[in-house]
């Protein structure tokens, strides 16, 4: 597991974590780590544990365990452990003492990339780019990618430019059916550059109420016809009176959140990568 020394790297001795009973821990593994009904690999799986979360350690079982992680081997045990929902027994060669930031790394060819503090749905914390053009990350529920910190690490480029763009949707409410819950098509942005913190750190865009106001009023000169086809004249009159993305019975949501890399190489070659953070319903 890549990075897996220096994520581990305190509490450890040899690969070994000690974690005492009756303390806080935090999941490693980024891949996820199975909680288990006994302080077995062949134990019934309780649950799940994600990258990052946080567990209780009740106990230590003295149960030795060795695994063998692309080559290297882990050494740790069997611990005790509580969740919020589930007691049982994980392996703590994947335990950290320490907090461990929800960190999602882009590997490329000559660049290293930190999407720092950013919750996703599935376990999947790494994604490869030196051969794909494009990323999927599925945000978690009531997670933004907006605000984050984004580090370029390891960087051999002479040049990184990063921009931002959002995919947006409207819909609205009706006594009339044929109009009721009517989800518009979608609606993109214009690419805008993120604001450099660093040298090497970048921070992603924020939508703000004005974002919104003039998405509304992009999305409503976009649909004229279909509003009015299908709804009147009237109701494209009353959208002309809407002043806040609250008023009813406007509804407007985020549904995807684009990255755009331009790169460019110490040759004057130019590469694009895009990351596309697609959006929970609810979210």
């Amino acid at each position: 597991m890549k990075n897996l020394k220096m994520i581990l790297a305190i509490g450890f001795v040899f690969n070994i974590l000690v974690v005492t009973a009756q303390q806080n821990a935090y999941v490693a593994a980024e891949s996820g780590l199975s909680l288990r009904e006994q302080p077995d690999i062949n134990g019934k799986i309780l649950s799940k544990l994600s990258y990052a979360q946080a567990i209780n350690v009740l106990e230590n079982t003295n149960k030795s365990l060795v695994v063998l992680d692309n080559g290297e081997k882990i050494s740790g045990e069997w611990v005790k452990v509580e969740t919020d929902k589930y007691i049982g027994y994980v392996f703590n060669g994947y335990l950290s003492p320490t907090k461990i930031s929800k960190t999602i790394r882009l590997d490329l060819e000559h660049l290293n990339i930190e999407i720092k503090n950013l919750e996703t749905i599935d376990f999947k914390r790494t994604h490869h780019l030196t051969q794909q053009d494009s990323a999927k990350i599925r945000v978690g529920i009531a997670a933004t990618p907006e605000a984050k910190k984004i580090v370029l690490v390891d960087n051999d480029y002479k040049h990184v430019s990063l921009f931002q763009r959002y995919e947006n949707s409207m819909s609205f409410m009706s006594e009339d059916s044929k109009c009721d819950a009517t989800h518009w098509k979608n609606y993109d942005t214009e690419w805008k550059p993120l604001k450099q913190l660093k040298s090497n750190t970048f921070e992603t865009l924020v939508y703000t109420e004005n974002d919104w106001q003039n998405f509304i009023k992009m999305a409503m000169t976009a649909s004229h016809e279909e509003i009015t086809d299908k709804c009147g004249g009237e109701w494209l009159n009353y959208f002309g009176t809407v002043r806040s993305i609250k008023d009813y019975p406007i509804s407007v949501s985020t549904n995807r959140v684009y990255i755009k890399l331009i790169l460019t190489d110490f040759d004057n070659n130019v590469t694009e990568k895009i990351i596309e953070f697609e959006m929970p319903d609810d979210c």
